[in-house]
């Protein structure tokens, strides 16, 4: 016994021993003290393997908490990442969505003051055109009348009595004097008729032009607007869905943050309990296996030593 004690370092067999060297009967007190030895080492191997049944239990529980949380803190992240990648996407095109708005507006506000200037200009030329032929026109009504009035009397000449076979009377032949009738230059006349008929062409092919030119400018900007208007529309109603979108993702966010968060704190205490666990379960400077091993070769030890006893007296 002495000798499985130094072997062991047995504090228990060492006590053991000592007992038996100080009993008076050898034999049948040394057999009851082996006996109780084995009973409090199988107590204590039994307690411990209940204890170490309840720490593999509860730490393979904590265990599979942290890694069930840590797999679902990566998840999460994960979709998180994924969900701010499409809102900042989503953000980058209302961004872009909305400078062409605002270029489109300010295209059509442009426009718009360009075409009231135009039709402002091409009013005005159409009126001085018109105003123009108007005076023209009675200028030629004036001249016409002054000069087709003379060319009538001339070819018409009144034949007075006492006049001779040229028809001419003694006025006739008398000396000119300066308070005669004027009846205008007929050559003069054809020039000046023309150069105004002349204008009054330019005025006509002026109005006709500028005409055609405002119809032509106003279908153009009316086209220009509708098609301007129809982008428009259609990139408002394109940025309304997709800050819509930014709206549903903000939201997702919102429930996988708080659910980030929830497993956190769950990963946070299962590696508590671990910490917990293992100073329990696990620290020392022996192992389960190492002090059971220990403590079974104290038993197979004692009772070794009380066969050898129970032999000798048998």
């Amino acid at each position: 016994l002495a000798t499985a004690a130094k072997e062991l370092k047995s504090p228990l067999l060492s006590a053991a021993s000592l007992k038996v060297s100080l009993s008076e009967d050898h034999f049948v007190k040394v057999r009851e003290l082996i006996k109780d030895l084995v009973s409090r080492l199988e107590a204590q191997a039994a307690d411990e393997k209940t204890a170490k049944m309840f720490c593999d239990e509860e730490m393979s529980k904590a265990i599979t908490s942290r890694d069930a949380s840590q797999g679902e803190i990566e998840t999460l992240e994960g979709e998180i990442s994924t969900n701010e990648a499409a809102k900042a996407a989503l953000q980058q095109e209302v961004a872009v969505l909305s400078k062409e708005i605002a270029d489109l507006k300010k295209a059509l506000m442009e426009a718009s003051e360009l075409r009231s200037e135009e039709n402002k200009e091409n009013t005005q030329t159409i009126e001085d055109a018109g105003a123009g032929r108007e005076a023209v026109e009675q200028a030629l009504e004036v001249l016409k009348a002054f000069y087709e009035g003379s060319s009538a009397l001339l070819q018409k000449k009144f034949v007075p009595t006492n006049s001779d076979r040229e028809g001419n009377t003694v006025k006739d032949l008398a000396p000119e004097v300066f308070d005669s009738k004027y009846q205008g230059s007929q050559e003069a006349s054809k020039g000046i008729i023309g150069m105004l008929e002349v204008i009054l062409s330019d005025f006509d092919r002026t109005d006709t032009v500028v005409t055609g030119q405002e119809a032509d400018a106003a279908s153009a900007f009316a086209t220009f607007k509708t098609e301007n208007e129809a982008d428009t529309s259609a990139k408002e109603e394109a940025v309304k869905l997709k800050e819509g979108e930014i709206a549903d993702i903000e939201d997702t966010l919102n429930g996988l943050t708080d659910s980030l968060k929830a497993a956190k704190e769950s990963r946070a205490l299962a590696l508590e309990e671990l910490a917990k666990l293992e100073s329990m379960c696990v620290a020392g400077d022996e192992t389960y296996e190492e002090r059971a091993a220990k403590r079974q070769k104290e038993i197979e030890a004692l009772k070794e030593a009380h066969n050898i006893l129970e032999e000798w007296s048998s």
